[in-house]
């Protein structure tokens, strides 16, 4: 039997995704428990330019739950993905535990050193009023490998942990 996936855990940040895809290593961590990012790129090189096949970042940061509207937050991380050239394709709204999760993907074409490369994106975000933080998800994949990646992502976004 083959295993597919780790627990993650950062403790000093308070972060644990109990099903991250085995493909995942973390690059940069950096942030405490109230402000933070966590870089993840995949083992595979695409190419020498590109690098990685697939990259995550985990952002949170804190924020008081009587300025936090849920809605807002999610037009906000459209918004700037969209003035980089993501066009979001789909959007879903669910639960995470007893949090209001809401995902979306996209796609774009990125131009890096005279080459065009073609990207998938997955996001997700939610508040945690536990410990007061607003926390994205988002996940680049070159497009020929996304339709790979996309069931493991979905499953490590549903088993993230943000307080105990």
């Amino acid at each position: 039997m083959q295993y597919n996936y780790y627990s993650y855990e950062k403790p000093e940040c308070k972060i644990v995704v109990n099903k991250m895809p085995i493909w995942f290593n973390e690059v940069k961590c950096e942030g405490d428990q109230a402000e933070g990012n966590i870089i993840l790129h995949s083992e595979n090189e695409y190419d020498e330019i590109y690098g990685s096949n697939a990259k995550m970042e985990i952002h949170w940061e804190k924020k008081d739950r009587f300025s936090i509207y849920h809605a807002k937050e999610v037009q906000i991380s459209i918004d700037i993905y969209n003035s980089i050239g993501v066009v979001v394709t789909s959007k879903e709204d669910s639960w995470l535990n007893s949090h209001e999760f809401t995902s979306w993907e996209g796609s774009r074409t990125k131009m890096m050193k005279k080459r065009y490369y073609r990207e998938k994106c997955m996001h997700c975000i939610f508040y945690c009023d536990i410990t007061e933080r607003v926390i994205n998800i988002h996940v680049t994949i070159i497009d020929k490998f996304y339709e790979n990646f996309k069931p493991y992502i979905l499953k490590s976004f549903s088993t993230i942990l943000c307080h105990e």
